[in-house]
């Protein structure tokens, strides 16, 4: 495992979106419902997680663990009941925005296999 700041303009966004996640339910004041708040807490986490430390064993799913949180965020916005209509809109959006970046990374990388995107 090692510590390297994000290379591509998309791992910038996924760290950035990653930092909104953890903040929104204060930023938008949905903290009165806790599983929200949890959830947003912790895929921000992960999310920030991926971006920042490189795991090379890790390093090809690395997409696809940002596709399973966006993925999470965005059911969970049903899954978990939440109350809070702008709490499910960030989930919604911060999830779909994470899941289409995820997947565009992954597309990148195909067209450019030897990573020099």
């Amino acid at each position: 495992m090692s510590f390297s700041l994000p290379k591509e303009w998309q791992d910038w966004l996924n760290l950035l979106l990653g930092i909104w996640i953890c903040v929104s339910p204060w930023a938008l004041n949905f903290t009165d419902n806790p599983a929200a708040t949890r959830t947003a807490v912790a895929v921000g986490f992960l999310i920030i997680v991926c971006e920042v430390f490189t795991f090379w064993a890790l390093r090809r799913v690395e997409e696809w663990i940002n596709v399973l949180l966006g993925g999470w965020l965005l059911i969970s916005a049903w899954l978990l009941d939440v109350s809070a209509s702008i709490a499910r809109v960030d989930f919604i959006a911060s999830g779909a925005t994470v899941v289409l970046l995820a997947m565009y990374e992954v597309w990148d990388a195909q067209r450019h296999p030897s990573g020099s995107t």
